[in-house]
């Protein structure tokens, strides 16, 4: 049968294989998500703290330009694109992993529905 002689049943049913499937996949793929999430509430700290300490540390930059200022100027910048990307990687990281949360309860509760559907229609097709 083509596609386009699908019956509103037949393609509701598909799409919902299809929603399923997703689901599936994005619950298969948490364990990575949780593991992006909690670099990014470990390590992003550890960068923020070394890049304040590397900033406000005036003997490090006075040494370095007087070695030389355009390595100088290089290493300000690299400072504050560490700090602006270090910050953001946090709050991204503590975003997810509020989501992450939201969503395991969420799945427990879709797969519960979903298995209860799937034995009540069993059973009515049994009939």
């Amino acid at each position: 049968m083509k596609r386009s002689e699908e019956t509103p049943e037949e393609r509701r049913a598909s799409l919902l294989e299809i929603l399923d499937e997703l689901i599936q996949h994005i619950n298969t793929e948490r364990m990575w998500f949780k593991a992006l999430c909690f670099s990014s509430v470990i390590l992003a700290p550890v960068s923020l703290v070394f890049t304040l300490y590397m900033f406000f540390h005036q003997g490090i930059l006075r040494v370095l330009s007087r070695l030389n200022p355009i390595i100088s100027r290089i290493f300000l910048f690299y400072l504050f694109g560490n700090l602006l990307i270090s910050a953001l990687w946090l709050i991204f990281g503590l975003k997810e992993y509020s989501f992450i949360r939201k969503w395991n309860d969420r799945f427990k509760s879709y797969f519960s529905l979903k298995e209860r559907l799937d034995r009540e229609l069993r059973e009515e097709f049994e009939k």
